[in-house]
């Protein structure tokens, strides 16, 4: 029996080492990113300027999104993201005068980003990150859009070339509700010319935007 007793202890070691993990440190796993995640954002808003109050227009628009996140790392991810951005009617400068209650087009973009932790995301309930990308943005025109040069019998979606700069902070719910979440986003957007679009926008030169939005993100594979 006496010499039952090391191997009994040498046996509880190990299970001590690679038994089952321990509720707290289960919890503390689940809290912070998965592997893949998935975003909405159904509130949002783009605030396209650098227009001269002639040809080029500044305006605002209502965005919702949705977007995939792959984590490379624990401090770098990748992410595919589509837009679809509502132009509401409002109050616009158009050929030096102003315009009222006028409805704008819409916007559609998609880009593709990398996402940088500078803290990492392991265990943390608000990871705050950077993150650029390359993609691109089109208007879409409708009926009221046509005094702009956007008349959907001549000119369905006009196409240019987008970078965007931005960061924000994600909002882990951890144990209680550990695949859910939310996202607080800002991004700058750089829009290229096209000098093959209406004046109304971008033709002659690159515009920019500010693109704020809040949404919910879902963790579909840790």
């Amino acid at each position: 029996m006496r010499k039952a007793r090391p191997v009994f202890f040498l046996l509880a070691a190990f299970a001590t080492l690679f038994g089952p993990i321990p509720a707290a440190a289960a919890q503390e796993n689940a809290t912070g990113a998965g592997k893949v995640e998935i975003g909405l954002y159904p509130v949002g808003a783009t605030f396209l300027v650098g227009g001269d109050d002639n040809k080029e227009v500044d305006f605002n628009v209502y965005t919702s999104g949705g977007n995939l996140t792959y984590y490379v790392t624990r401090q770098v991810a990748v992410e595919g993201e589509l837009t679809i951005s509502f132009g509401l009617a409002q109050d616009v400068f158009f050929n030096r005068a102003e315009v009222l209650h006028v409805q704008m087009p819409n916007v559609w973009s998609y880009s593709g980003n990398v996402v940088f932790f500078p803290g990492g995301v392991s265990g943390k309930h608000l990871p705050v990150y950077l993150t650029a990308g390359v993609g691109a943005v089109a208007l879409h025109s409708r009926t009221p859009t046509g005094q702009f040069g956007y008349d959907p019998n001549t000119i369905g979606f006009e196409t240019f070339m987008a970078e965007n700069v931005g960061g924000g902070l994600k909002i882990f719910r951890g144990a209680e509700a550990p695949e859910w979440g939310f996202r607080i986003d800002y991004r700058y957007v750089i829009v290229n010319s096209n000098s093959d679009a209406p004046a109304f926008f971008a033709k002659a030169k690159s515009r920019a935007g500010h693109r704020v939005s809040f949404g919910i993100l879902y963790t579909w594979k840790r």
